[in-house]
């Protein structure tokens, strides 16, 4: 549902550049060790969240490591949108945007939310164990800060289309009050 606007992922930044040879990959497993790859030299992510996730001091350190480079190519991907089209809206998804104190970056902040028992039941079909997903949880600041914080909030605990009805009235809006120029979801 991109309805003419670009979208940019930092989390997909995140995983590009945790790929084998990339930035984050080298300074990552200097960091916590040859024993988070998997044997085709791909970062265990499974294994790195849990290290991570169970200390505070470790995810600080995780994310002092690789946030910067996640930042500076999200900034480059957006520049060049925008140097291609200056009147081009940009959707940019940032989960720990508030943690990382970026709202500041951005027109319009979108959150979407669901229920703690969504969320868990999500994070339980992804694999994650009970105490996985309570230390994930933990880690970032409270839903209802969020949704405070932010302009719109779409809540998700239904299907799917009706996240994208949301998605389609929200964008409409947007289009016809021409109010943002970028803004994030997550």
């Amino acid at each position: 549902m991109k309805e003419g606007f670009e979208i940019i992922d930092t989390d997909m930044i995140s995983q590009e550049l945790l790929q084998p040879g990339k930035e984050n990959w080298k300074k990552v497993v200097d960091e916590f060790g040859k024993e988070i790859l998997n044997k085709d030299n791909t970062i265990n992510r499974r294994l790195l969240g849990q290290l991570v996730f169970q200390n505070p001091e470790l995810l600080d350190r995780l994310n002092k490591i690789t946030h910067p480079s996640i930042r500076q190519q999200w900034k480059k991907k957006a520049s060049e949108i925008k140097d291609k089209d200056p009147e081009k809206q940009i959707i940019v998804v940032i989960p720990l945007l508030f943690e990382e104190k970026l709202e500041k970056d951005f027109d319009k902040i979108l959150c979407i939310g669901c229920s703690p028992s969504v969320q868990y039941k999500r994070l339980l079909d992804r694999g994650l164990s009970f105490q996985e997903i309570k230390n994930r949880i933990e880690s970032q600041w409270s839903l209802e800060k969020k949704m405070e914080l932010s302009d719109f909030v779409f809540w998700n605990d239904g299907s799917i289309q009706l996240l994208y009805d949301q998605g389609h009235i929200f964008l409409n809006k947007l289009q016809s009050d021409k109010t943002g120029s970028s803004f994030l979801g997550k």
